[in-house]
């Protein structure tokens, strides 16, 4: 495969180019952007170097004129691992779009498992993100689940 073709492979895509990849040109707004949040404390006290966004990204944006919120999980990041952090903004994401009722969530899932790190915390948060998803979907609300990265979906 040539350099060209791999920079549009949505396989090789980071999670932010993933979502720019799809959305409406300029539309993405990100909640919890990079910095605004601390990084994991599990992983501080371990000497293990955070993100920035903790691994995952949110935010609502348009396709096609057309209201969704976008969670895409960073497979770059330790896998995309989920911990304590990265799985709340995702069911925060999910809470949330009950509220608003966007036509859709778009999950760009990236995700080898749980942070062993974090391993109470993660399994924990995975059940959580699996009862949002259920309540999302009991509201009527389509999520739309794209697995495209390396790590596959725990």
């Amino acid at each position: 495969m040539d350099n060209a073709t791999i920079q549009k492979s949505f396989y090789e895509k980071t999670a932010r180019n993933r979502i720019s990849s799809i959305v409406d040109k300029g539309s993405f707004q990100e909640i919890l952007k990079p910095g605004s949040i601390p990084v994991s404390p599990n992983l501080a006290s371990l000497d293990i170097v955070g993100s920035f966004d903790d691994g995952v990204i949110i935010g609502q944006a348009t396709i096609q004129d057309a209201p969704i919120y976008m969670i895409a999980q960073e497979g770059k990041f330790m896998g995309g691992a989920v911990g304590e952090i990265h799985g709340a903004k995702i069911v925060g994401t999910l809470l949330k779009a009950i509220e608003d009722k966007p036509e859709a969530v778009v999950f760009f899932v990236d995700s080898g498992g749980v942070r062993l790190h974090e391993a109470n915390a993660g399994l924990i948060t995975i059940s959580e993100i699996m009862r949002a998803m259920l309540k999302v979907r009991d509201a009527g609300i389509p999520i739309i689940t794209v697995i495209g990265g390396t790590n596959g979906a725990f």
